[in-house]
């Protein structure tokens, strides 16, 4: 797609609030052409945003035996609210598809609103079914605020540097883990709230928020897109299955299945590792506690070293290595009952299987033009992974449920599981293509993606 000259003085639109409406972002600003700082700036305000995304995903995982023994339900019956607890990614798919019409800015930050409140709501759960609703609302949040913060990384970052920046917002959503391993080692389950505390916790985001909100701008390109639409060069409404059109479907089918065989196992290991080791292999909270906090610390390095090695060695290369990493030590880590072997295979499956986050984000949106770019990652991340979230954990406790199980066990469930992830080191080696060192609108030339929408 060429790109167009600087556009002429325009407001971004936004929801209306006047708490939370945005600025009037101009075209005219001496900054449309990000300086480093502002970069750095941004990094900032979508780590925070990353890291609570990670913290509050680790609450369910950690303290499911705790969440279990409060409302007194089977590992059957955990398993089966993580299907409508994770739809919530599901309905995120139709908030961040806005983000190509309305703005990235706006809905960022009403999403991270939205994930406040519920997540604050969730510590008010009286049954089983109301903390379920309660999370199935936070993650549609979560899922809207991760895809538009990912796009607004890729959009805003040149070529290099890239992904240096995607590893280190995931590197945050690894550190939100750790925070609950250290809150866990602390013995807050054990306060007059038990769990409930941890969620309570949510709120810090708000408060993040009001003080940053103004500070963050609007994508420059996003603002380059909405003035060809201005013009008349596009049409207003990109359709809803604009990326599903032969120009874009081959690249969208293959990110997205790889999302999907990745993401049904892996989600299914973390969501129950914890359970895991305290009921299978006797671990004490407190053992899971500090192998959170130490193994996670060490292996969260994993998605700073994806970062800078997609940048050095190539996009495909690395998210093979890490892939194959990633089966691997899950496999074994699922296995051993020795603590020892359990806390190397802990950091390692965390380093590879956690770690090759940044390159598929990468895959996510390098791979589509601009004008679809939200749209794109929205049907890869809550359409496609979806799966993982919500059939993973679901398909574990089912299946490796101690009394009606046809497994009988968590470990061999999650083990047997992993062969789904297989597939994707053929789809990586021979149908991905490669945009190390690429601008995005070179990848967009280079893959014939004609631009969205044009107006003949």
């Amino acid at each position: 797609m060429a790109r167009k000259g600087r556009p002429q003085q325009t407001a971004v639109g936004g929801l209306p609030s006047p708490e939370f409406e945005p600025p009037v972002v101009t075209a005219s600003e001496p900054d449309l052409i990000r300086s480093d700082r502002y970069l750095k700036l941004l990094l900032i305000l979508l780590v925070s945003a990353a890291f609570f995304e990670g913290y509050d995903g680790s609450i369910l995982a950690l303290l499911l035996p705790n969440i279990q023994s409060t409302f007194h339900v089977s590992e059957a019956v955990l398993g089966l609210t993580r299907i409508p607890i994770e739809l919530g990614l599901f309905v995120a798919f139709f908030i961040a598809r806005f983000a190509d019409r309305l703005g990235r800015r706006p809905l960022l930050l009403w999403s991270v609103v939205g994930y406040t409140i519920f997540t604050a709501l969730t510590a008010l759960s009286w049954d089983i079914w109301s903390f379920t609703l309660f999370q199935f609302m936070t993650r549609i949040f979560l899922g809207a605020e991760y895809a538009i913060g990912v796009t607004m990384i890729v959009e805003e970052y040149p070529a290099v540097g890239r992904g240096r920046a995607l590893g280190t917002l995931l590197t945050f959503n690894a550190l939100g883990t750790i925070a609950v391993g250290l809150l866990l080692g602390a013995n807050l389950q054990d306060g007059p709230l038990e769990w409930r505390t941890f969620y309570l916790i949510g709120l810090v985001p708000l408060l993040v928020l009001s003080f940053f909100r103004r500070r963050l701008k609007e994508t420059r390109r996003f603002l380059e897109e909405k003035q060809r639409r201005e013009e008349g060069h596009a049409t207003e409404t990109v359709p809803f299955l604009e990326p599903w059109k032969p120009q874009y479907r081959r690249n969208l089918v293959l990110v997205g299945t790889l999302h999907m065989l990745r993401s049904i196992p892996l989600f299914g290991s973390t969501a129950w590792w914890a359970f895991y080791a305290e009921r299978e292999r006797g671990f004490s909270a407190l053992q899971v506690s500090i192998y959170i906090i130490a193994a996670y610390g060490l292996g969260c390095v994993g998605y700073y070293v994806c970062g800078r090695s997609m940048e050095r060695f190539g996009r495909r290369p690395t998210a093979f290595v890490y892939s194959l990493g990633g089966i691997v030590f899950a496999v074994v880590l699922f296995q051993v009952s020795d603590k020892t072997v359990s806390f190397f295979a802990l950091m390692l499956a965390v380093f590879f299987g956690l770690g090759i986050g940044p390159v598929m984000s990468a895959f996510a949106t390098e791979l589509f033009p601009t004008e679809i770019r939200g749209q794109a990652a929205a049907w890869i991340r809550n359409w496609f992974e979806i799966a993982g979230y919500v059939f993973g954990p679901a398909l574990v406790g089912i299946l490796g449920d101690h009394s009606s199980g046809a497994i009988g066990n968590i470990g061999d469930t999650v083990s047997l599981m992993m062969i789904m992830w297989v597939p994707t080191l053929w789809i990586i080696y021979r149908y991905l293509p490669e945009t190390k060192g690429l601008e995005l609108e070179d990848i967009a030339e280079r893959e014939g993606m004609v631009s969205a929408g044009l107006v003949p």
